[in-house]
């Protein structure tokens, strides 16, 4: 089973249940690196919501989630192919919601809620 694992610097090892094959020999666990700016404005949301009458439902964008895996990884691109191990892609796929789940829950907490003074008209320093 492949298991995820948290860093101190905020990535996240997957351990994978097979090992890759690199020219280095194998690798047991790929470690991804929290998505940048740059990453999140290239690739986006890895969660869209679909509207449906009366609800909107989460959805992974799959190569969204694909494009963060393969930018973020501490491995070439081209070795992901050879996971053959449905688990061990789940665990990747996880892995890069996690840093996503987090990243709201802090954005949540830090938000200022909205203030009812800001609603009463023009600041002082708005042109008219």
């Amino acid at each position: 089973m492949p298991t995820i694992e948290t860093l101190p610097d905020g990535s996240k090892r997957v351990t994978l249940t097979r090992p890759l094959v690199t020219h280095e020999g194998e690798t047991r666990a790929i470690v991804l690196r929290e998505p940048s700016y740059g990453d999140f404005m290239a690739l986006g949301d890895p969660t869209a919501m679909v509207l449906s009458v009366g609800s909107a439902l989460p959805q992974d964008d799959m190569a969204v989630i694909r494009g963060y895996i393969e930018r973020c990884a501490n491995v070439d691109p081209l070795l992901l192919d050879q996971i053959k191990v449905l688990a061990d892609a789940m665990a990747l796929a996880e892995a890069v919601k996690g840093f996503f789940t987090a990243a709201s829950a802090a954005v949540s907490k830090t938000s200022p809620t909205p203030s009812s003074s800001n609603s009463a008209g023009p600041s002082p320093t708005s042109a008219t």
